[in-house]
């Protein structure tokens, strides 16, 4: 932009400023104010409805089973850890730093 042109296209630019801010609409600052939205008495009322209902259900709910009808936890013979593991045959794809040893 240093050739002789340079002022016309100043004077260009400005006129381009000047349409464009004439054209543009005016700024109300309350335009990045998101409207709130208003409930309505029925949708009020159909979660208070829906509250009370998930909260009866839940103070008089029973449970099915009973604690002894479980299975026993800790009744299994015991073994050695790992004890069924056994090396993998495509061990032999990886690389050797990434090969796990269990002694």
């Amino acid at each position: 932009m240093n050739d002789e042109r340079e002022p016309e296209l100043r004077a260009r630019f400005a006129q381009q400023r000047e349409a464009e801010h004439k054209s543009a609409p005016i700024w109300n600052p309350r335009w990045l104010e998101a409207p709130r939205p208003r409930r309505t008495p029925v949708v009020r009322w159909a979660f208070a409805t829906l509250v009370v209902v998930c909260s009866a259900l839940a103070l008089f709910h029973q449970p099915q089973g009973r604690l002894a009808d479980l299975p026993p936890l800790f009744d299994q013979p015991h073994g050695p850890l790992f004890a069924d593991l056994s090396p993998s045959s495509s061990d032999f794809l990886l690389p050797t730093h990434l090969i796990l040893h269990i002694p």
